[in-house]
């Protein structure tokens, strides 16, 4: 038994004894030994027996979702989740985020980017268990070449591998889970950490049929999706995988919803209620016990930002971060563009190198602002999911 669990035990027995002392009948010394001799039975058994729950040790980190989880492969390479894929090429480590730059001996920046900086959620996670990440192509084969997308342990090969797509929707997953197991001839195991997080297209794809069809009705969808989203993540644990799945962030509290109800009162309350609802079917689908699938709230840890900036140090938990941007849509479907790719970081001077300022807007840094873009979070937003998902992989009994 933990030290934990005995304090507990003597803390009711000696409860016991302060409430003989309010008037209750001393029980005999049988009597109270056999009592005592319950609790500890009772309390064993509420934690396993006695037995020690192992810690988790896992040897792949494999990760599944939208352009929320990508980072480019060393070939400068990403991919969407379009039939066929279509590459994007960038910079060699870029995320859609906030960058930081590779500078010079003198502290002057570079034109590469140093993808170990400014870490997405899914490097926290491979960093806490000392894995490096590969960007494996879509439609991969085990004699394909997968180039390191940020490896901090090379030459050793990277543990974890990206199947995420940019663009990526609930649909995608079955493609991803499908790409793994061709590109490595393998399935899922029990030392496999899988993380998941996907659904902010899939809302955003609905609420642009509003409102051609009714509030209730882009609702329905949203909801449904996300209990398919659950329902994937269940068979991927069925197989063997743990799971970590992230809930969806607030999408009424985007730049792009504050655009949205510029246009038009309460189109912010909709998108908020539409990401509600896919949580809430996410949830309901999940078979959460604890074991093998862990919810990552994310919804739940961004939004104590967005209700209390100030406390959380926050500028803005509204507005985007970083210059350059198209303007987001006022009606149509969602248009993604790939300009994060191209947002970067300002450096301090040095002694041979002056400061400058990157491509963030006056007053921003990669710590005051929610969002990097009109949907998607930034670095410290990335930070606290990934500090999150950390947590919740260590206390669960994986």
């Amino acid at each position: 038994m933990s030290a934990a669990t005995l304090r507990l035990v003597l803390g009711v027995s000696m409860s016991v004894g302060i409430d003989l002392h309010r008037g209750w009948r001393r029980p005999g010394p049988r009597v109270a030994a056999a009592s005592v001799l319950g609790l500890l039975l009772v309390v064993m058994a509420a934690c396993g027996g006695g037995d020690r729950v192992s810690s988790f040790s896992p040897q792949r980190l494999l990760v599944f979702g939208d352009e929320a989880n990508v980072i480019a492969g060393s070939d400068g390479l990403l991919y969407t989740a379009d039939a066929p894929p279509v590459a994007i090429t960038t910079q060699a480590g870029a995320k859609y985020s906030v960058n930081a730059r590779n500078l010079d001996a003198g502290g002057a920046p570079l034109a590469t980017y140093n993808c170990n900086a400014l870490a997405v959620w899914v490097q926290a996670v491979a960093g806490h268990y000392g894995m490096g990440l590969a960007a494996v192509p879509p439609n991969a084969t085990t004699a394909t070449v997968v180039p390191d997308a940020c490896n901090p342990y090379a030459p050793n090969a990277a543990r974890g591998r990206i199947y995420a797509q940019v663009g990526a929707r609930v649909g995608s997953i079955a493609a991803q889970v499908a790409n793994h197991q061709v590109s490595t001839g393998t399935g899922f195991s029990n030392t496999d950490l899988v993380t998941v997080m996907v659904g902010q297209r899939d809302i955003l794809d609905a609420y642009a049929l509003y409102p051609a069809q009714s509030e209730d009705a882009v609702v329905s969808i949203v909801e449904a999706t996300g209990r398919a989203l659950g329902a994937q993540v269940n068979a991927i644990a069925q197989a063997g995988g743990r799971v970590l799945i992230a809930t969806v962030p607030n999408q009424g509290a985007t730049p792009f919803a504050a655009a949205q109800n510029a246009l038009a009162d309460g189109r912010a309350a909709l998108l908020s209620r539409m990401t509600q609802r896919f949580n809430a079917g996410l949830r309901a689908a999940l078979v959460n016990d604890g074991r093998v699938i862990g919810l990552v709230q994310a919804d739940e840890q961004l939004q104590l930002v967005i209700n209390n900036p100030a406390v959380f140090g926050y500028a803005s938990v509204s507005a985007a971060a970083c210059t350059g941007l198209t303007p987001p849509p006022g009606s149509g479907p969602f248009t993604p563009t790939n300009e994060l790719l191209g947002c970067v970081a300002p450096t301090a001077a040095t002694a041979s190198a002056p400061a400058t300022p990157g491509t963030l807007v006056t007053g921003a840094t990669v710590g005051n602002y929610l969002w990097a873009d009109h949907y998607r979070f930034g670095v410290d937003g990335h930070s606290r999911i990934g500090n999150l998902a950390i947590t919740r992989a260590v206390n669960n009994p994986f």
